[in-house]
């Protein structure tokens, strides 16, 4: 089991709730709900030579799930969602030998808080968020769901400049506060480093929306 919060990190937590508590004090519009299923095909591949013979890596998985919007007002909304892993296949080629594997599966639920400092009506937009989620997953795919479990609670704020009338330019940093693990799965690393993110928002595919 792995739980670290430094004070620094206590510190901002802190401070983004006395921001979120600042802000309830503005009466509430009309509440909105949103409700979207999701689905997702995931194909990373990696590339690399090791002992001068070209190693190739493809990963297959398919992710479903639903996520639900609570808009309270023009800046603030929360979000909640679940979403299904069923596995994935590793496709591993070195040479003329090729090799296939599963992976467990993984059920995940989550809750996030999104405040935009800045509308994202404008042109650059801003805004904070925290969320807290658990993961279950066991070994090997298909059985033991519920074999272990993570919750975790994370603190981030994403920058986004609209590009015009199609492309938007997104960076995100986000950092882990906390980390508990739960049941036969190994601790692993601790460690929690600062996440950095740039991309492109195209209209079929909008982050956090």
């Amino acid at each position: 089991m792995a739980n670290r919060l430094t004070p620094c990190r206590a510190g901002v937590a802190l401070g983004w709730a006395a921001l979120l508590a600042c802000c309830g004090t503005s009466p509430l519009e009309a509440q909105r709900l949103r409700l979207r299923p999701a689905a997702d095909v995931s194909l990373p591949t990696r590339t690399s030579i090791q002992n001068g013979q070209l190693h190739v890596s493809q990963r297959i998985g398919v992710t479903v799930g639903a996520r639900l919007t609570i808009s309270f007002n023009r800046r603030f909304e929360a979000i909640t969602g679940v979403s299904y892993n069923p596995g994935y296949a590793m496709v591993t080629g070195a040479g003329r030998r090729f090799s296939v594997a599963t992976r467990a599966h993984v059920l995940t639920a989550a809750g996030d808080a999104r405040y935009w400092l800045r509308s994202p009506a404008r042109t650059l937009s801003w805004e904070v968020h925290t969320g807290i989620g658990i993961a279950f997953g066991g070994e090997p795919a298909y059985q033991d769901l519920f074999e272990s479990s993570t919750l975790s609670g994370i603190l981030g704020s994403t920058v986004r400049c609209q590009i015009g009338r199609v492309v938007g330019l997104r960076l995100r940093i986000q950092d882990r506060l906390y980390r508990v693990r739960f049941g036969n799965r190994s601790a692993g690393r601790s460690s929690s480093p600062l996440h950095l993110s740039l991309g492109l928002d195209l209209p079929f595919h909008r982050p956090g929306s």
